[in-house]
């Protein structure tokens, strides 16, 4: 695929032109800097994949404690103190389910809900309703910075790179972000638990990967 209008009609134009012009308009530069990109996103699949299974199930252990039910997301003290938005995200998750024809379950809707829902529990509206026991979600995270304010920052940064990876998006024109959003992913994985860090260990291959690629992004 070296002609560039079939790489514009396949690809898009959108998708090829930051890339030409990262690499003044050289096309092998430019295609080789996008397979490249796809490999460290895809490179990040399984640090991201463990770090929202963890969080989402830390979270909803932390919830169901907090509403003294399993279904804290239909419990009408929760119900009080949620926004519209994680309202309409459970809605949708019911809608997603039933869609499928499977039986709603507290396991199935705790599965469906994305990670801007989860994310959002750390917003400043929850800081004296539902804080006080998120925090314990992060066993592991140093007290004295074990703020909501900290953890809202820190995992909607995750999230934002999360989306531009799911989307397709350009993620490698900075590789010294790439290598802190790394650390960042690694970090909130660690607070949730050790070990998953361990059991990770056989899975991360994200420096290799960049190492690799490396000539391509410049």
């Amino acid at each position: 695929m070296e002609n560039k209008a079939i790489l514009e009609r396949i690809i898009s134009k959108e998708r090829i032109e930051p890339y030409l012009r990262h690499h003044k308009n050289d096309l092998e530069k430019a295609i080789a800097h996008y397979k490249s990109n796809i490999l460290i996103s895809e490179a990040f699949y399984p640090l991201l994949s463990i770090l929202e299974i963890g969080l989402r199930n830390s979270i909803d252990f932390q919830l169901a404690h907090r509403f003294n039910d399993k279904n804290w997301f239909e419990n009408h003290e929760f119900i009080k103190i949620a926004s519209r938005f994680q309202i309409d995200r459970i809605a949708d998750a019911r809608t997603s389910i039933l869609s499928e024809k499977k039986e709603i379950t507290s396991g199935r809707i705790i599965s469906e809900l994305s990670f801007g829902f989860w994310t959002s529990l750390f917003d400043t509206k929850f800081e004296m309703t539902l804080w006080k026991n998120l925090r314990l979600a992060f066993p592991n995270c140093p007290k004295d910075i074990r703020k909501r304010k900290a953890m809202s920052s820190k995992f909607n940064g995750i999230r934002k790179l999360r989306n531009r990876i799911f989307h397709h998006e350009a993620i490698t024109w900075n590789l010294d972000v790439i290598e802190s959003y790394k650390n960042e992913i690694m970090e909130g994985i660690a607070w949730l638990n050790h070990d998953l860090l361990n059991w990770l260990d056989e899975l991360n291959h994200i420096d290799k990967v960049i190492d690799k690629n490396r000539s391509n992004i410049k």
